[in-house]
């Protein structure tokens, strides 16, 4: 559980014993690459720690599939819908593994009890969310503002090792452009 513990210690100093509280209440899960983790159709109540792999969320859109985020080592993955209640325009959000990955996963009601227990881990949740929303935000921002180019640029500026990894495909629709506008982009 190297990364997940670099990562959960790399923003937030976690005391020991809650660290380990959580770190003991997760399960180990081995999951093929191209794997759907989670689909629209079946509910998913757990919250998921990326270990080793990748994946990927994305929703259907006018038949086509739109990525709305990547998870690699250390980072969370979860159902929108399932964490946060039903939230629209997230019906169809599928999570698939793109690598064969190493998984840990708890409840989301564990965690919930977990951090109703233990402040450490309440406060560590508090500022994932917090992550998430400033990502969420600065996104929305780029997509507003930014061309194509710029958008391009800024995701090899702070994802550059994700795109050594991830198909061009899912990169492209998590940007908002076309395959063939990031091929143009890339020469």
């Amino acid at each position: 559980m190297d990364h997940i513990i670099a990562a959960i210690r790399a923003h937030f100093d976690i005391k020991k014993e809650p660290l380990e509280i959580l770190l003991s209440n997760l399960t180990m899960l081995s999951v093929p690459k191209k794997t759907k983790l989670i689909q629209p159709d079946r509910s998913d109540k757990n919250i998921y720690f990326v270990e080793k792999g990748i994946a990927r969320a994305y929703t259907i859109r006018d038949g086509k599939e739109v990525t709305s985020w990547f998870s690699k080592e250390g980072d969370l993955l979860y159902s929108t819908n399932s964490f946060h209640g039903f939230v629209s325009g997230y019906e169809t959000e599928t999570v698939q593994v793109l690598e064969d990955s190493l998984l840990y996963y708890m409840t989301i009601d564990q965690l919930e009890m977990l951090s109703r227990d233990y402040i450490d881990i309440a406060n560590w949740m508090r500022y994932v969310h917090q992550k998430a929303f400033v990502e969420m935000e600065r996104r929305l921002i780029n997509r507003l503002y930014l061309s194509a180019e710029k958008r391009y640029e800024d995701f090899m500026v702070n994802h550059a090792k994700l795109a050594q990894r991830v198909n061009l495909g899912y990169i492209a629709s998590f940007l908002g452009i076309s395959h063939v506008t990031l091929c143009a982009l890339r020469k």
